[in-house]
């Protein structure tokens, strides 16, 4: 009998310190995670709400300087697909083959990287 009074005196005792746990981290969430994150969340999109506000009255139009980026990239893009197939052909005409595959794996070393591309090209003329 005085077995089965320890273990259930244990167990309760432990569901109540579990019980007290989980009620202190949900009073700590309530009360002082989420209003922060609610906060947190209103000044973003105030800040959201401002930048987008100026932008207005300065008449900067967002969508022609998107346009404008991306005309700059698809630029930038070509010059570079022509500098990589002219290194191409010079080195193909000065060293053959070799020179040739070693552009090539150094382009594919650059993982797209610009100044990367330029240093191969130049390297391999």
């Amino acid at each position: 009998m005085e077995f089965l009074q320890n273990l259930f005196g244990n167990l309760s005792s432990g569901i109540i310190r579990l019980a007290v746990t989980v009620g202190i981290l949900a009073a700590v969430y309530f009360f002082i995670v989420k209003p922060v994150l609610h906060t947190t969340e209103n000044t973003v999109n105030s800040t959201n709400h401002t930048i987008e506000k100026s932008f207005r009255q300065t008449g900067i139009d967002t969508k022609s300087i998107e346009a404008n980026v991306n005309k700059t990239i698809e630029e930038v893009n070509n010059q570079v697909q022509v500098q990589v197939e002219h290194s191409f052909h010079v080195a193909k005409a000065q060293g053959g083959a070799a020179k040739t595959e070693k552009l090539l794996h150094c382009i594919q070393r650059a993982h797209q990287n610009v100044h990367r591309i330029e240093r191969c090209s130049k390297r391999y003329r």
